[in-house]
């Protein structure tokens, strides 16, 4: 993993608040409040070298995943750890009451009550040996891995399947629609490598309510507010389409002139992908994080607050 000055950080950016837990270096993470355009909180865990992370609904305690198959909990603000678990896990996410921790290990996922420092539930899904994509909405989560042929909504209280989607397809990234009946997802199709698309599913219902090609490998996808805007992300930025047409809306992504001998001017985009996307104030802004965290005014298309400055 490429650390903070080498433009990469792993993040998570909390469903309702304005916080972003960020890694600044390997091992350390750092909570931003980007409306305040400040730093909350920082802590260095023990667990190796960070490779998944999530923010509790309080948007103080972050959980962090490591390689040395380690789990830990922290109050980021007074830099206190409150709870470990240990194994390997490849992805995190609080349910919306804070009382459980997902924990993505191979093949199965693990409700944790973090408190009690006890098992609530578990499921089992062959092939999920990736790392792992969460979603909540309520008392459902969304349950995948990265190119996984497979999504599944899960009771929140004890893990039973409610709904289950089994393709062909690889799922790329998964996220609840604001109404919390229908799901978004970014794919890429077996029929080509290079054939992507966005789905969006509705929970009960086993065929797309809508789809459209994508240009680009998406590996993060979220909704506007009133559902008429998608925002994907891939390594050349955040793409903007309208939800009916599947028409683009624009691009958002931080470039830089380079100017190259005998060639003229050339734009630079970011070479890393934008893992994490929310739309924001009402949806009259995003926030995206990739080679930095940005808080966008969508109407000009400008970002108006980059972590690192």
């Amino acid at each position: 993993m490429k650390t903070q000055n080498r433009s990469y950080a792993l993040s998570f950016l909390h469903r309702e608040l304005p916080l972003v837990a960020r890694t600044v270096t390997p091992q350390e993470v750092v909570i931003v409040d980007w409306v305040e355009q400040a730093e909350k909180g920082r802590f260095r865990g023990k667990v190796g070298t960070v490779t998944a992370l999530t923010l509790h609904p309080e948007g103080r305690i972050v959980a962090v995943a490591g390689d040395s198959d380690r789990v830990e909990v922290w109050d980021a603000l007074d830099a206190q750890l409150l709870g470990s678990f240990e194994g390997k896990v490849s992805g995190l996410r609080f349910t919306p009451d804070g009382r459980l921790l997902l924990l993505g290990q191979p093949g199965k996922v693990v409700a944790w009550d973090w408190k009690a420092a006890s098992q609530a539930w578990q499921a089992e899904q062959r092939g999920f040996d990736h790392p792992a994509l969460f979603d909540c909405n309520g008392s459902q989560v969304l349950w995948t891995a990265m190119g996984g042929a497979s999504l599944l909504v899960l009771n929140a209280e004890n893990g039973t399947i409610d709904h289950r989607w089994d393709t062909r397809d690889e799922f790329m990234a998964v996220a609840f629609h604001p109404d919390g009946k229908r799901i978004a997802a970014a794919i890429n199709t077996v029929r080509s490598p290079l054939l992507h698309q966005f789905v969006l599913l509705r929970v009960g219902e086993d065929l797309p309510t809508r789809e459209f090609p994508i240009p680009f490998m998406s590996v993060s996808v979220a909704v506007s507010p009133g559902g008429g805007t998608i925002a994907t992300g891939d390594a050349r930025g955040v793409q903007l389409w309208d939800t009916a047409s599947g028409a683009p809306e624009g691009r958002l992504a931080p470039r830089s002139e380079t100017k190259v001998k005998d060639f003229g001017t050339v734009e630079a985009a970011s070479a890393f992908l934008v893992s994490t996307l929310r739309f924001a104030d009402a949806g009259k802004g995003l926030v995206s994080d990739g080679d930095a965290f940005c808080h966008w005014e969508l109407a000009e298309k400008t970002a108006v607050f980059r972590f690192p400055n």
